[in-house]
């Protein structure tokens, strides 16, 4: 049975592995082991910064990281998820379902008025998999600069 909980710092290793995996299916080089595990344990010491995960008796099949940040759009709390990963032999199988339902859950908890994340514009399938949650697709333009000349 999958349970939804925060992690905890014994969940790195597992969080790691499952960042490594999202990262490999989607082709993007990863981060050097120590920087990756400084950012995991950063987030896990962060009251506003939380890794999520599905728990399958003790092996972690999911996770997502949820941001909360106060909005000037809403003028409201509003959590933003990142990283949303279910690991491949689980896919399709309501993990992630579960997993977003519980960060849903949390974000309502904390007085949010807005649940949000990011998709690449060619991953289609998770496109489909959040319209089927009920999700509102909007559309903009993303724009960033690197400020680190050792990052893709």
């Amino acid at each position: 049975m999958i349970t939804y909980r925060q992690a905890t710092s014994s969940d790195t290793p597992q969080v790691l592995a499952l960042l490594r995996e999202i990262m490999e299916h989607h082709s993007v080089a990863a981060p050097s082991p120590e920087r990756l595990l400084g950012t995991v344990s950063a987030i896990l010491e962060d009251p506003d910064h939380l890794l999520l995960v599905a728990d399958d008796e003790g092996r972690l099949v999911g996770m997502c990281a949820a941001l909360f940040s106060q909005s000037t759009w809403s003028a409201s709390p509003v959590c933003e998820l990142q990283d949303v990963v279910v690991t491949s032999g689980r896919r399709r199988s309501d993990v992630g379902r579960g997993l977003l339902g519980f960060a849903e859950e949390l974000a309502r908890s904390r007085g949010c008025t807005r649940l949000f994340l990011l998709a690449e514009y060619w991953n289609l399938k998770a496109h489909a998999f959040y319209r089927s949650l009920g999700l509102a697709e909007k559309t903009c333009l993303y724009f960033e600069r690197n400020l680190s000349g050792d990052l893709p």
